[in-house]
């Protein structure tokens, strides 16, 4: 994790409102600009265009956590600040080269294509040039930029830290830095499960029998970097979340799912139900289990047996007559 200080450093520069200004015309016989000069501001368009050498790509450098999505589209370093960034304040239009063994960097970001996973929520952001850091006041939005004279021979990382754990991009050259390697394997976070039925399961109680049924045209499982509550999985892991619907009330009867034994991981290393939860629905309840699986398993294989307890009005409890069978999914990410 990177060295996290506060340092005093320059206030955030008004942006020009004139459509036409002239661009970068540094100073004549202006020093060079000394390394750690920073600003930054917001609400620019975008500088760039694809084709243009500071053009990122379609697809931007990207920073995602569950609390944030960051994008950067224009990406720039050299001694010489251009004219269209230059543009956007009227202390960048000052600025001269950069001195030597030193160069500006600039980063703009871009409209996300992506939503965190659980809405914004407030999160910290700063560069760090070496063991310099530069606060920002919020997570960087669309047109906001950055401007940095650095040392060419030290990195400049913009970090985001989300809920205790902060990742980082290099500003030249968009690789990522202690990233959560989960957001970014190219897996997808969703996967539908096939249908289930559970019709005239014969139960008895010693005195009489019964007949119970359940099922649903199918189920879901999803792929988290972090919950509300546990946080983030542990390193390495990601939680599966196994959700499915549940007729638990019948008309007779209660069934009641085993927590430990109905739905369990079938492939990879064994994974234990971390939780457990079941919320009222419709005839019934949707019941959420959740495991820690390794974060590149793109295919994980479910199987859910409804094992469980089955109890009548009166509290009494019946057996199930025969094995019931199992359902097998196998999850695609």
């Amino acid at each position: 994790m990177p060295l996290k200080h506060k340092l005093i450093f320059a206030p955030l520069i008004s942006l020009l409102l004139a459509s036409g200004a002239c661009g970068y015309v540094p100073l004549p016989g202006a020093d060079r600009t000394e390394p750690f000069e920073f600003f930054h501001g917001s609400g620019s368009p975008l500088w760039c265009a694809d084709g243009d050498d500071a053009w990122v790509g379609d697809e931007g450098m990207h920073l995602l956590g569950p609390h944030f999505a960051v994008t950067v589209q224009c990406r720039f370093s050299g001694e010489e600040l251009p004219a269209a960034v230059a543009a956007w304040s009227s202390g960048l239009t000052e600025m001269p080269k950069a001195e030597n063994g030193s160069e500006f960097v600039v980063n703009q970001v871009a409209a996300e294509p992506y939503e965190p996973e659980f809405g914004y929520a407030p999160t910290s952001a700063w560069v760090a040039v070496g063991d310099r850091e530069f606060e920002l006041a919020q997570v960087p939005q669309l047109g906001d930029w950055v401007v940095l004279s650095a040392p060419v021979d030290q990195d400049a990382v913009l970090w985001v830290e989300d809920d205790g754990r902060a990742q980082g991009v290099d500003m030249r050259t968009g690789e990522r830095v202690d990233p959560v390697f989960a957001y970014y394997n190219g897996l997808k976070a969703d996967a539908e499960l096939a249908a289930y039925a559970y019709e005239g399961i014969e139960i008895a109680d010693g005195a009489g029998t019964g007949w119970v049924s359940c099922g649903a045209s199918g189920a879901v499982a999803h792929r988290r970097i972090w919950r509300e509550g546990p946080g983030w999985a542990a390193e390495g892991h990601v939680y599966l979340v196994v959700e499915l619907s549940w007729c638990k009330d019948l008309d007779s009867f209660a069934w009641n799912l085993d927590r430990e034994r109905s739905v369990v991981i079938a492939s990879g290393e064994a994974a234990e139900t971390v939780e457990w939860t079941e919320t009222e629905a419709e005839n019934g309840v949707v019941v959420s289990a959740v495991f820690e699986i390794p974060d590149y398993d793109a295919e994980v294989s479910i199987d859910f047996t409804p094992v469980g307890e089955v109890v009548d009005h009166e509290g009494g409890r019946w057996e199930f007559r025969e094995e019931l069978a199992t359902t097998h999914w196998t999850a695609t990410f």
